[in-house]
């Protein structure tokens, strides 16, 4: 068997250039790995049963739009209170027995993980205002710790809520043939919005898995600012 003698200060620069190597491979693979990209979504790009039948065919340029409403502070507020904010959507009721809960808890998650970052704010719109008044919106909002100014929750015309799930959010399947104030189911979804107000994700709001992947999607919009 061959061996080899070297002295201890060879073996050490030996060690040292494999060192080297390795570590200029690893930031060289860091350097060349081309970065994660979230995708733009317009309505074209959606399955139609989701998307009103005269926005189907848009297919670049969707905003969220403005809106009025009023947070759980009694604040009347509209789009300006997100103006160059990341932020992510539900829609929701205080009284859900079912995925509300879980959702409420990955809110309450996503919140923590960014609770010092003022670029980014949660926002929950309820789908019962008639029973989610600006004074159960509160209550709601202190049992789940929403912090003033990063939680955003959000009451006020029934007819408006259901148009911002419908037409800027696309949160909601439509019912049957077509869809009215009436027909409005709550959803899982979780929409994540850009500080230019376009829609760059949808995730299962009731999922730990998909939560962590919107955490993730979350730091790649803020990272790239």
């Amino acid at each position: 068997m061959l061996k080899i003698n070297l002295r201890p200060s060879e073996w050490l620069k030996i060690g040292v250039l494999i060192l080297v190597f390795i570590v200029g491979s690893t930031a060289a693979f860091k350097i060349l790995k081309p970065k994660r990209v979230l995708p733009i979504y317009n309505p074209a790009d959606l399955n139609a049963s989701v998307v009103d039948d005269d926005l189907e065919r848009v297919g670049r340029g969707h905003r969220i739009g403005n809106f009025e409403l009023i947070d759980q502070w009694g604040t009347r507020v509209d789009s300006s209170l997100l103006e160059d904010k990341i932020y992510v959507a539900d829609f929701f009721f205080t009284t859900c027995p079912t995925i509300c809960i879980d959702m409420g808890k990955n809110f309450q998650r996503i919140q923590e993980t960014y609770q010092s970052e003022d670029r980014f704010n949660l926002v929950s719109h309820t789908v019962m205002p008639e029973i989610d008044t600006v004074e159960v919106m509160y209550e709601y909002g202190q049992r789940m710790g929403a912090i003033k100014g990063k939680w955003h929750l959000l009451t006020g015309e029934k007819r408006e809520l259901y148009r911002m799930a419908r037409r800027e959010y696309f949160a909601v399947m439509e019912q049957g043939t077509s869809f009215d104030e009436h027909d409005f189911i709550h959803t899982e979804n979780l929409i994540l919005v850009d500080e230019k107000k376009r829609i760059r994700g949808f995730y299962d709001g009731t999922s730990d898995l998909d939560t962590d992947r919107l955490i993730g999607d979350i730091k790649i919009l803020l990272d790239r600012k």
